[in-house]
């Protein structure tokens, strides 16, 4: 008969421990940084002398 309260007694401290393990693990989960912004365009001319050339179609 006493087996059978430490075997209770064993399987109750090792549903504790898990418990709190997992509640240990949400509560020290760190929150994921936001995703980097998409560069925006670049106005103007580069200086890496790709410059956009001028559109030359007649206008009239």
């Amino acid at each position: 008969m006493e087996l059978g309260r430490v075997r209770n007694k064993v399987i109750v401290a090792a549903l504790c421990a898990i418990a709190g393990g997992v509640i240990a693990f949400f509560v020290n989960k760190r929150p994921q940084p936001p995703a980097p912004a998409p560069e925006p365009p670049r106005l103007g001319y580069s200086r890496n002398g790709s410059a956009p050339t001028p559109d030359l179609s007649p206008t009239r």
